[in-house]
């Protein structure tokens, strides 16, 4: 999770999850594949414009998720049910309601994918975390363990490869999978205990106690911009499903 500098970065990172959480809870009721597409389509407009989106971004991150689309369409129209049917042969037979329910699984699940990017690639870390402190009312231990969790992943990449890469140049090869796992697993979880102690203990040197009745160098707060956005998205989400 990283901000992009786009007009969606300046909103408050717990409002404008909450607008998308409520878009995809729409979505989840919706089982008409027309609004589900405008409704996925909507996201897109929103980050090309105001998300600082674009088509070579957009189709490099869509991508790698549309074979498992398809897929799921195909599963969907193959093996439904319905009476009009489009295409029969052997135990495969399509039918429009078929279609239709593939269709509307399939387009709710890249409109899913498409606000869960729209949020991540326009959200800091840090301000999340933040926001979820002050404007969601998570305790304090919480919200630094789930950051210092978050900041752990890269760390804990960049030590996989290294150990990868002085296997290799020692001209390890491991054909076990599961040997191999194990090989890579156990240090990497005695590094991160490790890290997890020093990270501890440096809070608690420098007064870290977890209690919420304490002062913030970063403060997030909602205004009147997010309050639009989230009436913005409702309505035209709304709208849509008034519509068709």
């Amino acid at each position: 999770m990283k901000s992009n500098g786009s007009l969606l970065s300046a909103l408050n990172p717990s409002a404008k999850l909450f607008s998308h959480l409520l878009v995809m809870c729409i979505l989840m009721f919706v089982s008409n594949p027309k609004p589900t597409f405008f409704i996925w389509l909507f996201a897109v407009v929103i980050g090309i414009f105001f998300g600082g989106w674009t088509l070579s971004y957009l189709s490099k991150r869509l991508l790698p998720y549309l074979i498992f689309f398809i897929l799921v369409f195909w599963m969907m129209a193959a093996f439904g049910k319905g009476e009009e049917t489009i295409w029969e042969w052997a135990w495969f037979r399509v039918t429009e309601e078929s279609v239709g329910n593939g269709l509307t699984i399939a387009l709710r699940m890249l409109g899913f994918v498409t606000y869960g990017f729209l949020f991540t690639s326009t959200t800091d870390l840090t301000q999340f975390i933040m926001s979820l402190i002050h404007q969601c009312r998570l305790s304090p231990k919480w919200a630094y363990g789930l950051l210092a969790g978050f900041r752990f992943v890269p760390l804990f990449q960049s030590e996989l490869s290294q150990m990868k890469a002085a296997h290799k140049i020692r001209g390890y090869k491991q054909k076990n999978s599961w040997k191999a796992f194990i090989r890579y697993a156990l240090p990497l979880f005695s590094q991160g205990i490790r890290k997890s102690e020093r990270i501890a203990v440096a809070m608690e040197a420098r007064g870290f106690t977890g209690t919420k009745d304490r002062t913030y160098y970063q403060t997030a707060g909602l205004s009147g911009k997010d309050f639009v956005y989230f009436a913005g998205l409702a309505s035209v989400a709304a709208g849509i499903l008034l519509t068709f």
